[in-house]
């Protein structure tokens, strides 16, 4: 198997060494044909708590897909990406899988308005910490996620400016886990206020409601859990390239979830933000931090806090590296679950021209639990060749 992974990346680097587009028509659209090989082995396929219930394998997945972009001289710009991943294990035939994606995103732009908008679509053969069931018995949970959403941003001044936006997210659950896990909507719509200090930096107010609806799953989660969930954010606006190289976008504000069951609703400290540092020509340090509420596979109610400081290193102008630690707290609400998880990655990117890209890349991951089989840890070695013509 590994000689396979690895003949298939080279044969398809050196069939792009020469790529171009594949059509172009008019000035405005372009067609591409996007592949890739990624040879992979994962140490914990199912996120299993137990040393014997642990499965490592190799892996590897044939991508196939294509890609358009349109308005290349137009105020209204699309791109649409396909992707068809067939994926095939060495020894565990059980986790092959063919999965499809699909993204979307458009744009139009005046004078003083510019609208936004993204949809996806992706079929997922994976765990999570809250599939506990599936991750001790040695099973991927088979479910469908959707997200779509729109933006409007208008300029009623030449320093004062809003948004208003709409955003839908769904997970479905597929097969038997649809019985015990539960699907979900989610529908907000956040609104914002801002003024340009200086060209560069904005602040402003912010407020987002969104809406959760559960259906399927056990008659217990939905009895214990409730069936719906109304969350309420307020805060400030932080946005800009405050100094030279530094640049930043920061959310700082409260959030409230009212919640059916029969659990109490809640308050919470929220938080979004990411900052980006250029140290040098070569050094980029970036961090981000969010705080807010999560759903569970089981309907179950958290307050997620996380934390990720990485560094781009950039050898040259084809030849780069990263390196980040990332920290997550998942503190759940209607029990005394605690989560801790911590990942850490460094990585190699190799990109030639913009036609290719290799990388390699190690993924080290362990989740610190105080309940039963919800503790697991996890190394995962890639590498794959990727092309675009």
């Amino acid at each position: 198997m590994k000689k396979l992974v690895i003949a298939s990346v080279l044969s398809a680097a050196a069939l792009s060494a020469n790529a171009a587009p594949l059509v172009t028509i008019g000035d405005q659209l372009d067609l591409f044909f996007r592949g890739a090989v990624i040879g992979k082995w994962d140490s914990n396929i199912t996120y299993a708590d137990a040393a014997n219930n642990k499965i490592d394998d190799y892996s590897a997945t044939f991508r196939l897909g294509a890609e358009a972009d349109y308005g290349r001289n137009s105020k209204f710009k699309a791109n649409v990406k396909f992707y068809e991943d067939i994926t095939r294990y060495a020894q565990q035939k059980q986790f092959n899988s063919n999965l499809s994606r699909v993204y979307v995103n458009a744009s139009y732009v005046e004078s003083s308005l510019m609208l936004e908008g993204d949809f996806s679509f992706e079929q997922r053969f994976q765990n999570s910490s809250t599939t506990i069931n599936a991750n001790e018995i040695g099973s991927l949970v088979r479910h469908n996620y959707f997200t779509a959403g729109v933006k409007a941003t208008y300029d009623f001044t030449e320093k004062l400016y809003g948004e208003l936006g709409g955003r839908w997210q769904n997970v479905d659950y597929l097969g038997n886990w649809s019985t015990m896990y539960s699907s979900y909507d989610i529908y907000s719509i956040p609104v914002s206020l801002l003024y340009r200090i200086t060209p560069k930096i904005s602040v402003g107010l912010s407020y987002q409601y969104r809406y959760t609806e559960f259906n399927g799953g056990t008659w217990y989660d939905a009895y214990v859990r409730g069936s719906n969930r109304d969350d309420h954010f307020a805060g400030i606006n932080v946005r800009g390239e405050i100094l030279p190289k530094l640049s930043m976008s920061v959310y700082l504000g409260g959030s409230y979830r009212g919640a059916s069951g029969i659990y109490d609703s809640d308050t919470s400290f929220a938080a979004n933000a990411t900052m980006s540092y250029a140290a040098t020509e070569k050094v980029t340090v970036y961090l981000t931090g969010k705080r807010d509420f999560g759903n569970g596979a089981s309907r179950e109610s958290s307050i997620d806090s996380s934390v990720e400081l990485g560094v781009n290193y950039k050898f040259s102008s084809y030849l780069s590296a990263t390196a980040a630690f990332s920290y997550l707290n998942s503190n759940y609400q209607q029990s005394d679950r605690d989560d801790n998880n911590y990942m850490g990655r460094i990585g190699l990117n190799y990109v030639p021209n913009k036609f290719i890209m290799a990388s390699a890349n190690y993924r080290y991951g362990t989740n610190s639990s105080n309940v039963a089989n919800a503790t697991y840890n996890q190394h995962i070695v890639e590498l794959s060749v990727a092309v675009k013509y």
